[in-house]
């Protein structure tokens, strides 16, 4: 992220590409940044995973208790989430570089930091200054103690959802008349993240803070109490905005605030059992007026008067903090687990928002239906490479080639046939939230180039857009591919609502396999028919495996490959069977029918892709009886440009025929047409000419 050039801008542009020791490495869209954010890898397994993980200050480390009770804290508290299955990221400043969780004998340092002087308190405006600050020349780390909003601000860089701390900053005494007023306040605002705390602190004006949060429009809840907590004591005489009870219900508030693309976080307040009550509360008015008389202000109060307070009352506080922050933790840990918890269920991934963008011109708006089909997997981009005229493909050394950029992806290339075509689906995937994910995006509102689909995009935090980049030889047949396709992994299923109204859904197999079991079922449960394109042959196994998934579908549509993978499943001994069959047509319709076996009992049908064999359609009615096979030859003369969007073509166009009353037959009649088509573009995987093509007659 480049933090350097302001934090916003960082927001939108951090990417985490590459590992570095046990850290991810944060690279920036501008290639004039440094890698400025790194994030353990336990820390990003976890977010990977969908795992619930919760972010810790560093402030209360290095100067919020002397050492060693600051170290020993510090572990308890890692200690604690760890016990609960949450895994802790501690943030800091690392010799100018922001770290997001911290190794054992990094922790015990920053412990030993403040003491040393080694260590500055960074709130939002200080982190572009202690960037750029070197490490210290004498050998000593230099460490950068974030407070609550910096905090803030890089646990939702890295996508994390959970913070917890002591207390927040807020309104000091008089600040009506100092404007004295904490960053903390405007992060909140501003940053969609839960703060679980003991509350205010209570050197602070408590019933100011509040206003100002209700000003800033951010939702302030007390756990269990009706009086707003008031750090040290549970009694702070201020009635609490909002009572919640449980972590479920704080998660769900959470996450109706992401649908609802609100930007700002949560405050959770938890009352201290173990308060150290009227006595912290008398030291800590005569530590403000020692302060007021030392002219200390700004950020060196808190310090200041945590630290005179702990003197004046023999340890009373300092064990209180501590208790306080330890519950905290429990607390917070519960509400990170919720909130993971009801992600996974709605299928979404940690610190992402779903977009969705109407490619509908406004006239074409009114009395709009609900789509009929829905579509759900990757939206890619597509580098593809063809030799120049009059070259061959050398493997181990480059050639003269012809190098073409386009939109692409097995769910996008089908909702592009089918509004092309004039079915009008929505299609449901994931992008990364980088410059070619912007890209991507920014190209898909545009009528022409994704004409009538209902676009439901989730926006990932800290992902890659997914990549293909395929090699074609010199006739145009793909010779070799790699793909990044790991953002896709945070699809989720379409809302039931949108199920409740599909005829067909669409999946390719990029999503996770519980994600296309789970959207199988809803779907086969909302009375729609299920169509699968396996997309690749190891994705086509690991679907195959799950029996559970292949009794849901209706349709499939694999190439000859994808086919045996699919009907051997995991079964390595039944492949070698299939690849032993060595007669052609006839293997193929035996791997269809095992296939067939093993789909929607009532009906099912495979539509094989053969290349220049043709296509070859299987299909059963009923439990009973054989099935029945159609097989359409290749049509000769084809000049093949790119071969890698035929398969969607037809996929597409099939499709679209049965929504418009055609049987199988005729559907892959009309979707070889699109293929073709398809085949002959040398501009992009689909063609535009599929909008010309006789809809009314397949």
């Amino acid at each position: 992220a480049m933090l350097s050039c302001g934090l916003a801008a960082a927001r939108s542009a951090v990417v985490l590409t590459h590992r570095t020791s046990k850290y991810v490495a944060s690279a920036s869209v501008s290639s004039l940044a440094g890698n400025h954010l790194v994030v353990h890898d336990t820390v990003q397994e976890a977010l990977r995973n969908q795992e619930p993980v919760v972010a810790l200050e560093s402030t209360i480390v290095a100067h919020g208790m002397p050492y060693p009770q600051n170290l020993e804290l510090a572990q308890d508290v890692e200690t604690i989430l760890r016990s609960k299955g949450v895994t802790p990221a501690t943030v800091a400043i690392l010799d100018g570089v922001c770290r997001v969780g911290l190794e054992p004998g990094e922790l015990r340092d920053l412990a030993q930091s403040g003491g040393e002087g080694r260590a500055s308190k960074c709130t939002t405006r200080d982190l572009p200054i202690a960037l750029a600050t070197p490490s210290m020349r004498n050998g000593s780390h230099r460490w950068g103690a974030t407070t609550v909003a910096s905090t803030m601000a890089l646990a939702h860089i890295a996508g994390i959802s959970t913070f917890v701390t002591g207390g927040i900053g807020g309104v000091h005494r008089n600040g009506h008349v100092s404007l004295d007023i904490s960053a903390d306040l405007t992060e909140l605002s501003r940053t969609p993240v839960v703060v679980v705390s003991a509350g205010i602190k209570s050197i602070l004006d408590i019933g100011r803070t509040l206003e100002v949060l209700e000003t800033l429009g951010v939702p302030t809840i007390a756990y269990g109490t009706d009086e707003f907590p008031a750090f040290f004591s549970t009694a702070s005489g201020v009635k609490a905005p909002v009572r919640m009870d449980d972590s479920a219900s704080i998660a769900k508030a959470y996450w109706a605030s992401r649908a609802l693309h609100m930007s700002h976080g949560m405050m959770v307040a938890v009352p201290n059992s173990d308060p150290a009550g009227a006595n912290v509360e008398k030291a800590i008015q005569k530590a403000l007026a020692k302060a007021e008389a030392q002219g200390i202000l700004g950020r060196d109060i808190t310090p200041f008067i945590l630290s005179e307070v702990a003197l004046e009352t023999g340890g009373d506080s300092l064990r209180s903090n501590m208790a306080l922050v330890r519950k905290n933790a429990k607390v917070g840990a519960d509400i990170a687990i919720e909130i993971a918890l009801q992600g996974k269920n709605k299928g979404s991934g940690l610190g992402n928002q779903r977009e969705e963008i109407q490619a509908y011109n406004v006239s074409d708006s009114i009395g709009e239906t609900r789509p009929r089909v829905l579509v759900v997997g990757g939206a890619v981009i597509d580098l593809i490479s063809k030799p120049e005229d009059g070259q061959k493909l050398i493997v181990g050394t480059s050639i003269p080639s012809v190098v073409t950029e386009s939109d692409g992806g097995v769910a996008r290339n089908v909702s592009e046939v089918l509004g092309l075509l004039g079915s009008r689906p929505a299609l449901y995937s994931a992008v990364g939230n980088d410059p070619m994910g912007q890209s991507l995006l920014s190209r898909m509102r545009r009528d022409d180039l994704l004409v009538g689909v209902k676009q439901c995009i989730d926006v990932v935090d800290g992902g890659r857009t997914a990549t293909y980049f395929a090699v074609l030889n010199e006739e145009g047949d793909l010779h070799t591919a790699v793909a990044d396709m790991d953002v896709l992994n945070y699809i989720r299923p379409p809302p039931s609502e949108a199920l409740r109204h599909a005829e067909m859904v669409v999946m390719d197999a990029n999503p996770p396999i519980d994600v296309l079991v789970r959207t199988a079922k809803m779907a086969v449960g909302a009375n729609a028919k299920v169509f699968f394109e396996p997309t690749s042959v190891p994705k086509a196994r690991k679907a195959a495996s799950r029996k559970d998934f292949l009794c849901c579908l209706t349709y499939t549509f694999p190439n000859v490959d994808e086919l045996m993978a699919m009907a051997d499943g995991w079964n390595d001994t039944e492949e070698e069977h299939w690849l032993e069959m060595n007669d052609g047509l006839e293997t193929i319709k035996a791997a269809a029918a095992n296939l067939l076996a093993t789909m929607h009992p009532d009906e099912a049908h495979i539509i094989v892709t053969m290349g220049a064999n043709g296509v070859l359609l299987a299909s059963k009615n009923g439990k009973s009886g054989d099935p029945q096979y159609s097989h359409f030859p290749s049509e000769s003369n084809v000049q093949i440009e790119n071969c890698t969007g035929a398969g969607d073509s037809l996929c597409g166009a099939f499709i679209h025929a049965l929504l418009n009353g055609q049987d199988e037959r005729s559907a892959v009649q009309f979707g070889i047409k699109a293929a073709i088509l398809s085949l002959q573009c040398k501009h992009g995987a689909i063609s535009k000419d599929l909008e010309h093509l006789d809809t009314d007659t397949p």
